[in-house]
């Protein structure tokens, strides 16, 4: 099942299917079942879809997603603002995101602390 991710007027981003490269997750029947993608984010590219697999706990960009912006100058001071109000860094785009996600796996599965 694909994934859409909608910032009205700012950015949208496509994934056309997703399967976990840790356990093989596809997501059940409807393509969706065991994953979250409560940790997406939104950077200056537009959004990053970011997965965690519920079954096994891997969290994974996938990298065939599509991500389209609709409004640079606007997403650019959205994600400005978002960075001031949160205290959180901005990121540029996809490979950044990828990077912070595999530290996260590190510190997950204690490889650094």
């Amino acid at each position: 099942m694909p994934l859409k991710f909608r910032l009205k007027g700012l950015a949208e981003t496509f994934v056309d299917n997703v399967n976990c490269d840790c356990c093989g997750n596809q997501g059940g029947e409807d393509g969706d079942e065991g994953f979250s993608t409560d940790m997406s984010r939104v950077t200056l590219d537009g959004i990053v879809a970011v997965i965690e697999c519920t079954h096994c706990g891997h969290i994974f960009v996938p990298k065939e997603q599509k991500l389209g912006v609709i409004s640079l100058r606007k997403l650019r001071q959205a994600v400005e603002n978002d960075s001031k109000v949160t205290g959180t860094p901005i990121l540029s785009g996809l490979d950044e995101v990828a990077l912070d996600v595999e530290k996260l796996n590190a510190i997950r599965d204690d490889h650094i602390q």
